[in-house]
């Protein structure tokens, strides 16, 4: 009975280990148009989404911003953009490993995103066992078996 009891808890736990996701991995932050401030209520975000990211052990930290000519978002305008986060995650202890900076002009027939959305960038962590392959519970190390 108890190895059957042990076999569906394993299974459980395999199955719920394959669904597993991870919340907070991102961060947005809006701007205005044609500014390059970070609004205080996006600051305080930042430094929560810091905190749990560094909990769960953020080692890679990347920048996706959107450039849009025809929306006036500018090549100087991102660069402004990025240089305010990179500023202010440099303050809070934190690297930015890749910034990608996405010309919605050359895709805008295939996202259609709005101005608001081009004028949101998101930062994104990665937490190391994504590059172990090793998120989700991981076995027991030096347990006794089971014995009837």
């Amino acid at each position: 009975m108890k190895r059957i009891i042990c076999f569906i808890a394993m299974s459980i736990l395999i199955s719920s280990a394959s669904a597993m996701s991870f919340g907070g991995l991102e961060q947005d932050i809006q701007f205005d148009d044609n500014s390059s401030q970070i609004g205080s209520d996006d600051i305080r975000s930042i430094v929560d989404w810091k905190i749990r990211s560094v909990e769960m052990g953020g080692i890679d930290y990347e920048i996706f911003l959107y450039k849009d000519d025809q929306l006036g978002i500018s090549s100087n305008l991102v660069e402004r953009r990025r240089d305010a986060i990179v500023s202010l995650m440099n303050t809070l202890g934190i690297q930015i490993t890749k910034v990608v900076v996405v010309d919605q002009q050359s895709k805008r027939r295939e996202s259609g995103l709005s101005k608001k959305q081009t004028n949101t960038v998101t930062i994104i962590f990665q937490p190391p066992c994504t590059k172990t392959l090793s998120c989700g519970p991981q076995p027991a190390k030096n347990v006794d078996t089971i014995r009837e």
